[in-house]
């Protein structure tokens, strides 16, 4: 299946199926979206095939050419001055690209650059397409953010991160008790005495994390740990939250107890997005994403006498 993004719509070059089937299946197996939404396609009259609107008896037997209307034309940015983004991954309806820290992913009101806007500048320049993240980080985490182009690919990633299949993997430092490898699972909700801190309770919505332990050291009387992290769920701040729940808050998180430290710029967390891997909806192609770790862990890990030669072997 060719997919195209044009500023007026998506171009979709479907092959013969395997049976005949009517519209309205073939269009959501096709897409991964579900059969109300492209009833609801139909209904507003922005599905095409081969020119015209699909009758409801019509059958996809044979290669065609549909055609969405959805309006992905270049617009217009805040004038704010927005960083260049790094691309990791690019097609015709999915992008990965590298948050930096101290950036927000998407805007809080406050006029401040987004790496919604970023990337919007990136596909203005494409000619086509809408900056939807999928998921989103927290303003002091960077790596790998995943974003759909368009909207019919936004509800079909949406469906494949709530089924668990956008696997999502981090390394952090954390300081403090030391760190069991294993799943943590315990669930999480709102801190009702702090406003945008959460807390393990047992009112909370269900988090697992994947714990593993890379490297340990005792600097200046406390415990270092590097450790890798795969999200199972995903709870806002839940890497944070477990962290800190198991007496170890990543370095620089000063909402979950963690301490500042002089080799990480102010705002940024030891926590980083380091992996992404997914299945494309369309093309059924396994896509796996490295980010590489920001300039200041080097020194981070050397002044607390953990090392990074794990992952340079991987």
């Amino acid at each position: 299946m060719d997919v195209r993004v044009n500023p007026g719509g998506i171009s979709i070059s479907l092959p013969k199926p395997p049976r005949p089937m009517p519209w309205v299946e073939a269009l959501s197996q096709a897409l991964h979206v579900p059969q109300s939404h492209v009833r609801h396609l139909l209904r507003q009259g922005a599905v095409r095939v081969r020119g015209s609107a699909p009758g409801h008896l019509e059958m996809w037997d044979r290669p065609t050419q549909v055609w969405i209307d959805e309006k992905l034309h270049p617009v217009d940015v805040a004038p704010a001055t927005l960083p260049p983004v790094q691309v990791f991954y690019n097609d015709s309806s999915l992008l990965v690209v590298d948050k930096p820290a101290n950036l927000l992913v998407h805007s809080d009101g406050s006029g401040a650059p987004t790496l919604d806007a970023c990337v919007q500048r990136f596909l203005n320049e494409e000619g086509a397409g809408r900056a939807y993240h999928v998921h989103r980080l927290d303003r002091g985490t960077t790596g790998c953010v995943l974003y759909a182009k368009h909207g019919l690919m936004l509800r079909a990633m949406d469906a494949e991160l709530a089924a668990g299949r956008v696997r999502r993997t981090y390394l952090a430092v954390a300081c403090g008790a030391r760190i069991r490898p294993g799943v943590v699972s315990a669930p999480i909700g709102r801190d009702r005495h702090v406003s945008g801190r959460y807390r393990v309770s047992r009112t909370g919505k269900a988090a697992h994390t994947h714990v593993d332990v890379l490297d340990e050291a005792i600097q200046g009387g406390v415990r270092w740990t590097l450790v890798r992290l795969r999200l199972e769920t995903g709870r806002r701040h839940q890497i944070r939250v477990h962290l800190s729940a198991m007496g170890a808050p990543v370095v620089g998180d000063t909402l979950y107890g963690g301490a500042p430290h002089p080799a990480l710029p102010p705002g940024q967390l030891a926590l980083h997005a380091a992996r992404l891997q997914f299945c494309h909806p369309y093309t059924g192609e396994d896509v796996e994403v490295h980010a590489p770790l920001p300039p200041a862990w080097e020194a981070l890990v050397a002044a607390v006498g953990l090392s990074l030669d794990c992952l340079k072997r991987e």
